[in-house]
């Protein structure tokens, strides 16, 4: 994979990671939880998703091998109806491998990018309260889908200004298989790092 070596604050550690994954073959389940835990095994995360299920999120965050995950919660952008199908009647969906269960706040596939911002700003600056704070959004395509591209622009440059406020970190994917090469390049500027996948799947082979 390759990065971009413009790392903010004075440890180097990246705090926003844009994470390019191919539509094939890209192993982006397991490096999101590379991503999620870190080298210090953040315990909290707050994971936001446009299109997978709450369970589908979670899973990535429950089943990393060294995964210890103690307090999540998810932003489930999506039809309310797939929202209750996923989530339980007192909205958490079961977690794994010994996990606290995680909350889930649905949000209208009708609500405005700053209807969600302001969601995933109250969830964050909870988490962070409590301690290290790990992010992960699912992702900038399916958030082109929903907006035009200079809404979303504003929605994730105002996100991402939040996670460092919030000393969290947070990374987020994007299929630049569905792109031309320069709205990523619009968005590749927002973020501290960008990992592409695709280069770690031609130095696989």
């Amino acid at each position: 994979m390759s990065t971009t070596p413009e790392d903010s604050g004075s440890t180097g550690t990246p705090m926003n990671v844009l994470l390019l994954a191919p539509s094939v073959g890209s192993h982006e389940d397991e490096v999101c939880g590379e991503l999620l835990h870190g080298p210090d095994e953040r315990e909290r995360a707050l994971l936001v998703t446009c299109m997978e299920s709450p369970a589908d999120r979670i899973a990535v965050w429950t089943d990393h091998e060294d995964g210890r995950a103690t307090d999540a919660t998810v932003v489930d952008v999506e039809t309310a109806a797939r929202s209750t199908a996923a989530a339980g009647a007192d909205g958490t969906v079961a977690g794994a491998n010994g996990a606290a269960d995680a909350m889930v706040e649905s949000v209208d596939a009708e609500t405005d990018l700053a209807g969600l911002g302001d969601v995933v700003d109250r969830h964050l600056s909870s988490l962070a309260a409590d301690g290290d704070t790990a992010v992960c959004v699912h992702s900038v395509s399916d958030l082109l889908q929903r907006g035009e591209e200079e809404a979303v622009f504003k929605f994730l440059k105002v996100l991402t200004s939040t996670v460092e406020r919030a000393g969290a970190v947070a990374h987020y994917h994007m299929n630049p298989d569905v792109h031309d090469p320069e709205t990523v390049r619009t968005f590749e500027v927002l973020f501290d790092s960008v990992v592409d996948l695709r280069t770690a799947n031609v130095a696989d082979e």
